[in-house]
């Protein structure tokens, strides 16, 4: 070989180097650029569009999917994704399953070149329906966790050095499923603390509701007071009266007398008269109505009692048929249920409660069951319970079936208990299916 010749060689060698070094620094940068924007981003959805964009841009693909872990442990569609950065729908997700089952099971990365031609993969039916020519899959692993895949591939050759594309893929999927699970794990806290905060909002106008209740447990008495009040004063003034006759007539000082005690009487009966229209107004529950899931809306309360210190001792048993949507008012049936479970844990603390729903279609109606292993109602109890205010509970003020009645008979629904000393306790409500 002439020294020319030689010289000649040495540099096109050193320009495919200095070119090859010159992509392998820029991919770097490139990938070092992603793990920066995924690192910022807690939204899962968030992360997962920028690793599936960038993956593809990286890679110089066609289109890519990932796919993560469900709670059954097999591997689903997230998001699917075009070089331009257009979404592809869940109709789109044509795979070469094979490729992906491998690179996940395995852990490891695979990179396919010329697919069509290679040997290894022309029996696999999909890559040639698809027509695919380059495939890269590599699984998502965190803390030795494999949690998805990500997946990207073309129907033309790409100049790709294969190890060095691995390299970055594998470095760029480290990273990404770390960001994603953290953004699950972000999302997991935001919805507790969502729970919670529904939680704590509910609870504040249960307790409302209850102080509401105490408040009108006062105004009852303070109407009993004043019907005692009135009911004295007129049989004074109508004893005076009866003594009263033709050889004794009525001086002005007894005449003065008389007249103080009507004008008290009648002042007693005016402020009996504001305090039942109070009362009235006070618990008139008028009622919205809306179509919904009755077992939705007893999963939610459970949901949110259970968390409570009052009910922390209780273990709860959920039956729900499938049942057809009704109309109902979310707020006052969950105030019913609230009213109902209170009742059996004043009782008993530790209670077991178990909730049941029927779709009763002969009556075309919705009925709700509760049962209790509380210490049961006596006979002569079980009679005025809907009745009358009745305290069964310790802290109760004895006025909560009394306004779970109330919001039944509101939706043209039933209300009854059956209870056996001992053996606890079963409510039962029902509601129309419009």
């Amino acid at each position: 070989m002439r020294f020319a010749d030689f010289i000649s060689q040495q540099n096109k060698i050193y320009e495919i180097e200095q070119s090859s070094s010159g992509t392998r620094s820029e991919n770097m940068e490139m990938v070092l650029n992603i793990i920066q924007k995924i690192n910022n981003s807690l939204v899962l959805d968030e992360v997962l569009n920028l690793v599936m964009i960038n993956a593809i841009r990286l890679a110089q693909a066609d289109r890519g999917f990932l796919l993560l872990l469900d709670d059954s442990n097999e591997l689903r569609y997230k998001v699917g994704m075009n070089i331009n950065g257009e979404f592809l729908s869940q109709d789109e997700f044509e795979i070469s399953q094979s490729v992906v089952r491998d690179a996940f099971e395995l852990g490891e990365s695979i990179c396919i070149e010329d697919a069509k031609s290679d040997r290894n993969f022309q029996s696999r039916q999909s890559i040639m329906h698809l027509e695919l020519q380059t495939i890269i899959c590599t699984p998502l692993i965190t803390n030795g966790e494999k949690i998805g895949v990500i997946y990207v591939d073309s129907k033309k050759l790409m100049n790709l050095k294969k190890s060095e594309i691995i390299r970055m893929f594998e470095i760029l999927a480290g990273h990404a499923a770390i960001a994603i699970r953290n953004a699950k794990l972000y999302h997991s806290l935001d919805k507790a603390f969502n729970e919670m905060q529904e939680m704590h909002e509910r609870l504040i106008k249960s307790d409302r509701l209850a102080l509401k209740r105490e408040i009108n447990s006062q105004v009852g008495q303070e109407v009993q007071n004043l019907v005692h009040l009135a009911l004295l004063e007129n049989e004074s003034v109508l004893k005076r009266i009866q003594r009263i006759n033709i050889n004794h007539p009525i001086d002005a000082e007894t005449l003065d007398q008389l007249t103080q005690k009507l004008i008290i009487a009648s002042e007693s009966i005016r402020k009996i008269q504001r305090y039942s229209q109070a009362l009235v107004s006070s618990t008139r529950f008028e009622v919205s109505k809306k179509p919904g899931d009755i077992n939705r809306t007893i999963r939610n309360v459970i949901g949110y009692i259970k968390k409570t210190n009052k009910f922390k001792s209780v273990t709860f048993e959920l039956n729900l048929d499938k049942i057809p949507q009704i109309e109902y008012d979310y707020e006052q049936i969950e105030q019913v249920l609230i009213n109902l479970v209170t009742n059996s844990v004043d009782k008993k603390p530790d209670c077991h409660i178990r909730i049941s729903t029927f779709h009763d279609q002969d009556n075309n109606q919705v009925i709700v069951k509760l049962n209790d292993n509380g210490p049961g109602i006596p006979p002569e109890i079980q009679k005025q319970l809907f009745l009358q205010r009745i305290n069964l509970g310790i802290e109760g003020k004895g006025y909560g079936l009394l306004i779970a009645k109330k919001i039944i008979d509101n939706h043209n629904g039933k209300i009854y208990c059956v209870s056996e000393i001992g053996k606890g306790s079963t409510f039962y409500f029902s509601l129309p299916i419009v």
